[in-house]
């Protein structure tokens, strides 16, 4: 795939990740310099309304846009595509392990309080990829699993939440993404 410098690819990592994600970097090695890379790092007291809107100014620059959230982060890519897809551009969003509804969570570990104003349950995840691991111990992904939506590759995989298995699935992102570019 060779694509312009003129596509941006941005990754939004989850719960108390960062910039140093493993998928990240995995993309970032596997996609080598095809894509502007760029990493929306937030902290669990981040206003993150603002840093959405932030992004979507600064993405308003670029005619072709890829969206990766992970976890929490896949949440937040949604809400970011949406924002945009109002204001009449596209992107190419990506999620995996998505938090897409805080009720599906089955962690024992209480979900940060300061948070939740700003999770969307996302009922109809139509439009994107989702990278659902069957063995996910933080988020329930039967919903996604059991039903069909409008424009969505599920990829179902035999995996837990934090995806070990990762780098074997980017051959079938790339496809996506290809299949959505051109």
């Amino acid at each position: 795939m060779n694509q312009s410098r003129k596509t941006k690819f941005l990754y939004i990592h989850g719960l108390g990740s960062d910039a140093q994600s493993r998928k990240y970097l995995n993309l970032k090695e596997y996609f080598d310099d095809q894509f502007d890379f760029g990493c929306l790092e937030w902290k669990n007291n981040d206003n993150i309304d603002e840093l959405l809107n932030q992004s979507e100014r600064d993405l308003s620059q670029f005619e072709n846009v890829i969206l990766f959230g992970d976890s929490t982060g896949a949440n937040f890519a949604w809400q970011l595509s949406e924002k945009r897809k109002a204001n009449g551009l596209n992107s190419i969003l990506i999620v995996s392990s998505p938090l897409l509804d805080l009720s599906k969570r089955i962690s024992d570990y209480e979900f940060p309080d300061s948070l939740k104003p700003f999770m969307k349950k996302i009922d109809h995840p139509a439009g994107m990829m989702i990278i659902a691991p069957t063995e996910d111990e933080i988020i329930d992904h039967s919903f996604v699993i059991e039903n069909q939506f409008p424009d969505t590759q599920i990829l179902k995989v035999n995996d837990t939440h934090r995806l070990p298995e990762f780098k074997d699935y980017l051959p079938e992102i790339e496809r996506y993404i290809i299949s959505k570019i051109e």
